[in-house]
């Protein structure tokens, strides 16, 4: 499915998305959310400091691409950090 807006249904299947591709790459959480913030969508990740960690990309950079061609190229230059964080 390719994203050509951004609504709460868009934001729940990104959200299941990015849970996949982080337990692929055995990556632990104990919360994660996807959240809109103006021409931004943001990655929320809270890992064993309690903390919450926010990663943004552009909204429109996520248009006409698949769901999970997107959670992979948000989430994959990060799993080292996330890794550590986890």
């Amino acid at each position: 499915m390719e994203i050509n807006k951004i609504d709460q249904q868009t934001l729940a299947l990104l959200h299941k998305a990015f849970e996949i591709v982080l337990e692929q790459n055995n990556v632990t959480f104990n919360k994660i959310g996807i959240a809109e913030d103006g021409e931004q969508l943001l990655f929320l990740y809270e890992g064993k400091d309690e903390k919450v960690h926010v990663f943004n990309w552009s909204k429109t950079s996520s248009m006409g691409v698949s769901i999970g061609v997107l959670a992979q190229s948000v989430l994959m230059p990060i799993i080292p950090h996330l890794r550590l964080l986890s």
